[in-house]
């Protein structure tokens, strides 16, 4: 039997140790050939941009889908959002080292970030932002401290409004009852509904429902930063800067921003966030 018919499960016979180069190369050049074109191209990177439950998934999506397009069109890669059902799996997936590469969240947690995981601060929006307790305007509370044993609704710690609550109410045995609710928009509803005496939610939110009335309104906070991971090296770093310095820049940015209702994107550092992470004193995890 010769080479051309022998099966190919055969051995070779041994009298025939050497074979023969110059029909073997271009087999099996052409064999890699076609194993390299059968190879599926490689996936586009991507980079996962988290951001804080303050408000539903739809809506969170809904306003920030377009700011992640606009973003992926300037940085020629995806940026996908990582959104979270509630402050628990958010502050889980935070403090375990923050596994995505871009996380727009507000004070504390941002700094948080910079002072334990090395995150950097590289944009911010422009303003502001204070937190109200709020109550029914049919329901007239003068201070805080009519609410000492009260139902009292707030997203989880560390959301902003929780720790806001701790604050008023320092002393753990002068506390309300609270009741955690996932979004600000549950809390609002929670006081209007009569399920909690009173709420804590931002301040921009109490003008969209009718009924509520701010007892107290907080010392304001610096509003929602940018920041990204150490993961993250210094050119795709400034890349993604300089794409969120754009939005003011350009006619799609500026239009995303107007329709989304979003403040100017303007240049931050982690100096501007400074300190405010001590508001998570006594949060689990910190």
């Amino acid at each position: 039997m010769n080479a051309s018919t022998r099966p190919a499960f055969a051995p070779r016979p041994s009298n025939r140790r050497h074979g023969r180069p110059g029909r073997l190369l271009p087999l099996l050049a052409g064999a890699a050939a076609l194993l390299i074109a059968a190879l599926p191209a490689k996936a586009e990177e991507t980079l996962k941009m988290a951001i804080a439950p303050f408000l539903p998934e739809a809506e969170l999506n809904e306003a920030y889908a377009p700011v992640a397009e606009y973003l992926s069109r300037r940085l020629g890669e995806t940026v996908e959002l990582e959104l979270f059902p509630n402050y628990l799996s958010f502050w889980e997936a935070t403090r375990g080292g923050s596994d995505f590469d871009i996380a727009l969240d507000a004070a504390p947690v941002t700094d948080f970030r910079v002072q334990r995981q090395n995150w950097q601060v590289i944009a911010r929006f422009d303003g502001e932002v204070t937190q109200s307790l709020v109550t029914r305007d049919d329901d007239l509370i003068l201070s805080p401290r009519e609410l000492v044993n009260q139902r009292v609704a707030v997203q989880p710690s560390p959301s902003v409004g929780a720790l806001v609550l701790y604050q008023l109410f320092p002393n753990p045995v002068q506390q309300p009852t609270l009741v955690f609710e996932r979004t600000n928009r549950d809390v609002a509803t929670a006081v209007l509904e009569g399920k909690a005496r009173a709420g804590v939610i931002p301040t921009p939110l109490v003008g969209g429902y009718p009924g509520l009335y701010p007892v107290i309104t907080t010392e304001p906070l610096p509003f929602l930063g940018f920041s990204v991971s150490p993961e993250l090296n210094e050119r795709a770093r400034k890349a993604l800067q300089q794409a969120l310095l754009s939005f003011a820049e350009t006619e799609e940015g500026r239009r995303i921003l107007d329709e989304q209702q979003l403040t100017d994107i303007v240049p931050a550092t982690n100096r501007y966030y400074r300190g405010n992470a001590e508001l998570l004193i006594g949060t689990y995890g910190y």
